[in-house]
């Protein structure tokens, strides 16, 4: 079983795994913002109050929003429970000059890791894995040309950080939709990993780019379904193009922010798939966001499904679709549910 819970990170991103087999393994990808620093470290205290450690730490890519809850914790931190840490945060000279978001916090970062006496890994590039117990954690992205290139260009990229957006509020069908691809460096240069467990596989891109992420799935998972998809850059629409809607095989994606999601994302999922369940950690769409229009057309209907808080969901293989209707939540065969924050598979 593989229990999921996506923290309320503001802004940014923070998901804790556990694999439970034999022996427990917790994966936290990613630390959230420094205003989620407390929330970090009561996700710390609540694995060390399982007795259990965070076997692996991966921070996506060196961006703030994914990096500086864990510098404010590392700081005050006295006693050791993290095991290892995947970062692409020292190695190339690019981290010495850094980027705007971050100039000096990932050397900060990297800095206490060492001192704390944790493992630390870098460069981390595809082609890497991690195996525990079942399973195995599979690096899919980025090439180690994208690592590199974050190192020459950055001082040169867009000082523009993107997240997700609420201009536009009419009907999603409105919604102007021209793609244009998200040119951050450093989030081309997300870590994208694939979780392999009890024969499941679980995506997660980081704020990578639909580019990047269709390479990599095409090359390693080209057959493949996922059980569940982590969208990337907090459902920017800079970052999911039709192409990867229509490509990667899924019907679960979560969504991590506390912003509205531009309403283009979801007109992209609407034209390109039959029906989507979106996995939320914040309730930034029931009030409002939605008009009458978009309510009777999709909401309804369940051409889209928005579940929040990512309650413990026991999925059976022949659960094929969740809905919601006055705030409940039902399926269409054998489910189970009770108000907790996990999402177990």
């Amino acid at each position: 079983m593989v229990e999921i819970e996506v923290q309320k990170a503001c802004q940014g991103d923070c998901i804790w795994l556990r694999c439970v087999a034999e022996k427990s393994v917790n994966i936290v990808i990613d630390a959230g913002p420094s205003t989620f620093a407390a929330g970090f470290k009561n996700l710390i205290d609540k694995i060390a109050g399982n007795k259990e450690r965070i076997d692996l730490l991966i921070f996506s890519h060196i961006d703030d929003d994914h990096i500086r809850g864990c510098i404010r914790y590392l700081q005050d931190e006295g006693k050791k429970i993290i095991d290892k840490v995947w970062i692409n945060g020292s190695g190339t000279s690019v981290y010495s000059n850094m980027q705007e978001h971050s100039p000096n916090n990932v050397s900060g970062l990297v800095s206490l890791i060492e001192e704390k006496g944790i493992s630390i890994e870098y460069p981390i590039f595809e082609g890497k894995e991690y195996n525990f117990c079942e399973g195995v954690i599979k690096v899919i992205a980025p090439t180690e040309k994208e690592v590199l290139n974050v190192a020459e260009k950055i001082e040169k990229r867009n000082k523009i950080q993107e997240h997700a957006s609420d201009s536009f509020l009419g009907n999603i069908d409105e919604a102007v939709d021209e793609y244009k691809s998200d040119t951050s460096e450093t989030n081309r240069a997300s870590i994208i990993i694939c979780v392999e467990f009890e024969n499941k596989k679980l995506l997660f891109s980081g704020d990578s780019t639909s580019e990047n992420i269709l390479r990599a799935i095409n090359k390693y998972y080209a057959c493949d379904e996922f059980e569940i998809v982590k969208l990337p850059h907090h459902g920017s629409p800079r970052n999911i193009s039709r192409e990867l809607i229509k490509q990667i095989k899924s019907e679960r994606f979560i969504i991590s922010t506390n912003k509205r999601v531009d309403k283009v994302t979801l007109r992209r999922f609407l034209e390109e798939r039959e029906n989507t369940e979106f996995l939320l950690n914040y309730d930034w769409w029931s009030n409002g966001y939605f008009t009458n229009d978009d309510r009777k057309k999709y909401i309804d209907t369940n051409k889209i499904v928005m579940l929040l808080d990512l309650r413990t969901l026991e999925i059976k293989s022949d659960v094929r679709r969740l809905f919601v209707h006055d705030n409940r939540m039902f399926a269409e065969r054998a489910f189970y549910c009770i108000q907790k924050k996990f999402l177990r598979i």
